[in-house]
């Protein structure tokens, strides 16, 4: 189907559109014959048909344009040498001459006179078909006794008794409309690709957008504006924008012609940011249009824009089901930090160095409502004072010497929204103890070198291998910094106090290094369990692991011995031939003596240190100090 309906009053005339629309090889135009009532109701019909322009001439093109069809009408207008051609031939027929017309015909024939110099009787119409028959009765009660017009005046001055002779449309006359509905079309099309695209806009932005005309009415409501105010957008549009936002600016942008950015707003429930920003033609205010977004959505989008340009993912890699081991002891601690993931206080983790502290930091992170935002971690002693600050706060260019262009988000900025782990919190300098307090109270940043704040929301693990509370007697912890951070506290046991958990995470580091070398490590002998153990490990977790490094590069296949295990830990046998000298040094009877007795329990439980400690009443790790302070044999 064409996008052109030619709605032509006369056969004759759509025999002519159809070979000079055929002539031009220009896109298809339906032609139908139809005139003055039928050709409205076919031209009322057309829109719903798919048509986007309408053609048509004299009478029945002036009453479809009255008729108040949505579609654009072009109407092929009557040239000089139509009127010249009808005048001749009317002139043949007798004199005066009238003509009943439209008002553009009427012009055209005033200029006629000039031309011709003569006089024409004229009736401009002012309604439709009714007027016609006026117009005829007051030509003929002016003895007018030729009448040129369209068809339905002559046909009406016919049967008044009067010479009749119809204005044609010439083929000129045909092209300028064909050719002007063309580009209405083109016009038409591109009007409406604009409108689409920018109805896809209103429509699936994030934004509330309400557009008002000059009179402050809403002309433009899109989704988002319904969704924050509960109004719909056929209740909203043409009404006053106070009656829908009663506390908007819009009035005042209206009245001053000056925007308003980042206006603080509430609609119903939510707090919004508006813009309001006037619409000017010719310096002249002729509306305005305002936008919105929910203060929530803002700041989730923030915080989005923070994560993307820091300068690496920060992703806790570790769960609680990555913890190795049964004992009571980590079973207890693996507890207390589910139950503290859940909630979003600080928790304060305690433990020696090695012990598995940022294990538990990524594990109460991942079993947290924050799982899915950022873990970002630091490490408070291996850093200087004024590098630290500028790691945890960030600074802007130019704050300092060396600073970098564009200046760095700190790691505050970095886990905001997700969970901060500061590592050896207890080395941290005294001066920003007493900044860290104040993000901690106010939950605000400020970068180096800038004047401005910045909010932050993070959740804080920290850890520790020194004894807070006795650092703050000693004053060099803040007390108020320590009761802080000690909301929710977990202490992760030793590895020497989680009995045969030691065994099990040997076996787990022996197997991770062998698929590393590509090395098949033996299993270990009784024995070698045995050290291991009785071993205190003093550097925990991380002293097993390179432990277990080394036996897998000495051992290859074969199984891991007691002298194997006793290299590993760099335990010495010949140790044993000091003792004698050693004894002899030992300042007083109760030091030999104590020897001698640990000597003795050691013969009699066979060596077994576990039993040795029992029947000397001492702990394993304090039989295993003594051993080695003595130089008793630790293989013995």
């Amino acid at each position: 189907m064409a996008e052109i309906l030619f709605i032509t009053p006369l056969q004759e005339l759509a025999s002519m559109v159809e070979e000079v629309s055929l002539q031009e090889g220009a896109p298809a135009i339906d032609i139908r014959v139809a005139r003055m009532e039928d050709g409205v109701r076919l031209a009322l019909e057309a829109e719903q048909l798919g048509y986007h322009v309408l053609v048509s001439r004299g009478v029945t093109a002036w009453m479809i344009k009255e008729s108040g069809v949505s579609l654009p009408v072009i109407d092929v207008l009557i040239g000089g040498l139509d009127i010249l051609e009808a005048y001749l031939k009317a002139k043949n027929l007798g004199s005066p001459i009238g003509i009943v017309d439209v008002p553009e015909i009427i012009q055209e024939i005033t200029s006629f006179e000039e031309l011709v110099g003569e006089s024409f009787i004229k009736y401009t119409l002012k309604d439709q078909k009714d007027d016609i028959l006026n117009g005829v009765n007051v030509l003929k009660a002016a003895n007018v006794q030729v009448v040129i017009g369209k068809i339905a005046m002559t046909n009406e001055a016919e049967k008044q008794g009067m010479q009749a002779v119809v204005i044609k449309s010439g083929r000129e006359a045909v092209l300028r409309a064909l050719a002007e509905a063309r580009r209405v079309l083109a016009v038409r099309k591109l009007e409406k690709r604009r409108f689409e695209q920018l109805k896809a806009i209103l429509d699936f932005t994030y934004d509330g957008v309400v557009a008002l005309d000059g009179d402050g009415r809403i002309s433009v409501f899109n989704p988002v504006a319904q969704k924050l105010t509960g109004w719909t957008a056929d209740k909203a549009i043409g009404r006053l924008i106070i009656d829908v936002l009663p506390k908007s600016h819009c009035q005042n942008v209206l009245t001053t012609g000056k925007a308003e950015v980042g206006e603080i707003m509430e609609i119903g429930r939510s707090k919004v940011v508006a813009n309001h920003i006037p619409i000017k033609v010719d310096d002249k205010v002729e509306g305005v249009v305002t936008t919105f977004q929910s203060v929530d959505r803002l700041q989730s989008l923030e915080h989005k824009v923070r994560r993307t340009l820091a300068d690496r993912g920060h992703v806790a890699k570790h769960r609680f089901n990555d913890i190795l081991g049964s004992s009571q002891a980590i079973k207890d601690a693996i507890k207390w930090a589910r139950e503290y993931a859940q909630v979003d206080s600080t928790v304060l983790l305690q433990g020696r160095t090695g012990s598995g502290k940022e294990l538990f930091a990524q594990g109460i992170h991942n079993a947290s409502p924050r799982r899915c935002e950022s873990f970002v971690a630091i490490n408070c002693a291996a850093l200087p004072e004024s590098l630290l600050e500028s790691e945890l706060f960030g600074y802007v260019e130019g704050a300092f010497t060396g600073a970098r262009k564009g200046g760095k988000a700190g790691v505050f900025e970095m886990a905001h929204g997700g969970t901060l782990f500061l590592d050896e919190v207890g080395e941290m300098a005294p001066s920003l103890q007493a900044q860290l307090l104040r993000v901690l109270e106010e939950g605000e940043i400020m970068r180096l070198g800038d004047n401005s704040i910045l909010p932050v929301n993070v959740r804080l693990v920290a850890a520790t291998h020194r004894d807070l509370k006795e650092m703050v007697e000693k004053a060099s912890f803040r007390e108020d910094l320590y009761y802080r951070l000690n909301v929710l506290s977990i202490v992760v046991p030793d590895l020497a106090d989680r009995g045969q958990d030691v065994l099990v995470i040997a076996r787990h580091f022996l197997d991770e290094f062998s698929r590393k070398m590509n090395r098949r490590a033996g299993g270990l002998s009784s024995a070698a369990e045995q050290i291991l153990l009785e071993y205190p490990w003093p550097g925990n977790i991380r002293e097993l692991r390179n432990a277990m490094e080394r036996l897998v590069m000495l051992t290859g296949e074969r199984e891991i011995s007691e002298e194997d295990t006793a290299r590993a830990l760099s335990l010495d046998r010949k140790q044993t031939i000091c003792i004698p000298k050693r004894e002899e040094r030992l300042r007083g009877e109760v030091e030999l003596a104590e020897i001698r007795s640990i000597q003795k329990a050691l013969k009699e439980c066979k060596g077994n240190k576990s039993e040795t400690a029992r029947r000397l009443g001492i702990s394993r790790t304090t039989l295993w100090r003594k051993m080695q302070e003595a130089g008793i044999d630790m293989l013995q």
